[in-house]
């Protein structure tokens, strides 16, 4: 059999011994507490009331410094609102000033400027008067002046022409514009110098033509004529050379001594004892006074296109001293070249010209005095 087992009682307190034991623990604890709070209390009041204190006394101050900063803004502030208004009053008193100041000089100003413009407008007005007057008064002579200039010019150019170009025709043109201006004029005063250019012309008229283009030709042929001057010894001999040997001794002999003459004869020349040193030439000689001739030909021709008188005859003289020196190789060819230069030795290539600078000058004169009581005015 089992036996059940009693578990022993639990002893409990009785209720009231419970009650008194907590509230008891409660008073404990309030006492502590309130023991705590009383040393807090106490401690706080010792050292945090003095730092209160002085925070708020600072912070006091520092209400105090914010009221003093702002009521020193504020009257700052309020000053700065015064210098403004003062400011603004002597500045809106200045512009006031100076306006009236502007305007017054604006006043007087435009007062002078017009009494400028009507003293400007007056002596403009004098002025175009006189200008006016002085033009009514050269028109009634620009057209006679500036024919004149134009005929001085033309007179001037037939000048130059004859100067440079020795243009007999374009010279006695340009003169008989000249003339035609001036007698467009209808100026008394003028005709002196028409007269004059009248002269000029007809002593351009009475110059001796030069055929430059004639002359030309002739010292050219004669230049080709020196070409062909020759020496008795530099004609070459014949020989034939295509013909049959000799078959003989004699005949053998013959062209051997005919050889020999002829080689001797390029390097031998006998002549008679009154033949002049001058005659005796070389071959080398020859050719440089053939070129010597040509030279001075040239030369010739230059000096007649160029209307050069004294450079023409003695070129002509020099190069017939050359051609004279084949007068007995070639006697025919020379007599013809030098008649041909002895002819044109005598032609006048440079004819005296008329000088047109007295005509310029009086026509010029005359034109001064023409245009003269109108410039002065």
């Amino acid at each position: 059999m089992t036996e059940k087992t009693v578990d022993p009682p639990t002893p409990t307190l009785p209720p009231a011994v419970k009650t008194s034991s907590g509230v008891g623990r409660a008073v404990s604890a309030l006492l502590i507490i309130a023991v705590l709070l009383a040393a807090l209390g106490a401690a706080f009041y010792q050292f945090g009331w003095p730092w209160i204190s002085d925070q708020w006394q600072r912070l006091a101050e520092i209400e105090q410094q914010v009221a003093d900063v702002s009521r020193q803004k504020q009257q700052a502030a309020d000053r700065q609102d015064e210098l403004v208004e003062m400011i603004e009053g002597d500045v809106q008193t200045a512009l006031a000033a100076g306006r009236q100041d502007w305007e017054r000089k604006l006043t007087t100003s435009e007062t002078r400027q017009r009494v400028e413009q009507a003293t400007s407008a007056r002596q403009l007005a004098d002025r175009m008067g006189r200008l006016e007057g002085q033009v009514d008064r050269l028109l009634e002579v620009d057209r006679r002046a500036w024919l004149g200039q134009e005929a001085i010019f033309l007179i001037r150019l037939a000048a130059q022409r004859l100067l440079i170009a020795r243009d007999v025709e374009a010279a006695m043109n340009l003169l008989t514009q000249a003339d035609a201006l001036l007698r467009d004029t209808g100026e008394p005063t003028l005709e002196g110098v028409r007269a004059d250019i009248a002269r000029d012309r007809a002593a351009l008229a009475a110059l001796p033509k030069v055929d430059q283009v004639g002359l030309y030709a002739r010292l050219s042929g004669l230049i080709d004529q020196a070409d062909k001057l020759q020496l008795a010894y530099e004609i070459p001999t014949t020989r034939d050379e295509g013909g049959p040997s000799p078959s003989g001794w004699w005949d053998r002999a013959t062209a051997g001594w005919r050889a020999a003459l002829a080689t001797l004869s390029d390097h031998l020349v006998i002549r008679r004892r009154s033949d002049e040193i001058t005659q005796l030439m070389t071959p080398e000689w020859a050719s440089l006074a053939r070129q010597n001739m040509r030279m001075l030909l040239e030369q010739a021709q230059i000096a007649m296109l160029s209307a050069n008188q004294p450079l023409f005859e003695t070129a002509l003289q020099r190069a017939a001293r050359f051609v004279a020196l084949f007068a007995d190789q070639d006697p025919d060819r020379v007599a013809s070249m030098m008649a041909d230069m002895q002819a044109m030795g005598g032609e006048d290539i440079a004819p005296q010209l008329p000088d047109l600078a007295p005509t310029r000058g009086r026509l010029e004169a005359a034109i001064e005095r023409l245009a003269g009581p109108t410039g002065s005015q």
